[in-house]
């Protein structure tokens, strides 16, 4: 039997709490990655918790390293099925501090696993955009801003969005005719 990338987010997000590795699921329609904080003082342990992920699991500790003393990203490849998972290290850019501060605990699938907020989400997607002008960002965004537009915290939403600069794609977001990406 085959294993759905829901089950392997339940997997990922249960190892995560297992070890006390703060972390929040992001991401939106397309996308499912981590942001993680680690640190340099503490990589001799979580290279050791990640040499303790099931066999399936592939992690290169080198990619580690360099992610953690680079403050990047690593990823890691679920074999049997080819999925990779990216796992972005938090920075100390004031977004990324204040969307790791307000990442929240939710009930989902059975388990607690801790996501970003959807606020978070949209604006890190029109980051994205901004920087690489791949439109599933902005599709993504859209997705989420669509979807949760009544509960969305408007007043921080655009807080950020003006002080990132993002005012001319979040405008786009309402624009977008979503019925063509389902």
């Amino acid at each position: 039997m085959e294993i759905t990338q829901t089950e392997l987010l339940k997997k990922i997000s249960s190892f995560l709490n297992k070890y006390k590795i703060p972390y929040m699921i992001t991401g939106a329609w397309s996308t499912i990655d981590f942001v993680v904080e680690l640190h340099k003082k503490d990589l001799n342990r979580i290279v050791n918790v990640f040499n303790k992920l099931p066999e399936d699991f592939l992690v290169q500790e080198d990619s580690i390293v360099e992610a953690v003393d680079k403050k990047s990203m690593f990823q890691m490849l679920h074999l049997p099925t080819m999925l990779k998972f990216d796992f972005w290290l938090l920075t100390t850019v004031d977004f990324d501090k204040s969307r790791f501060l307000r990442r929240k605990k939710v009930k989902v699938l059975d388990q607690v696993m801790v996501m970003a907020s959807a606020e978070d989400t949209i604006i890190q997607k029109l980051r994205w955009y901004k920087d690489g002008k791949i439109e599933k960002h902005l599709i993504d965004a859209a997705f989420v801003y669509q979807i949760q537009n009544k509960n969305l915290d408007k007043k921080y939403l655009k807080t950020w969005v003006n002080k990132l600069k993002l005012l001319v794609y979040y405008e786009e977001l309402t624009k977008i005719d979503l019925e063509e990406y389902l």
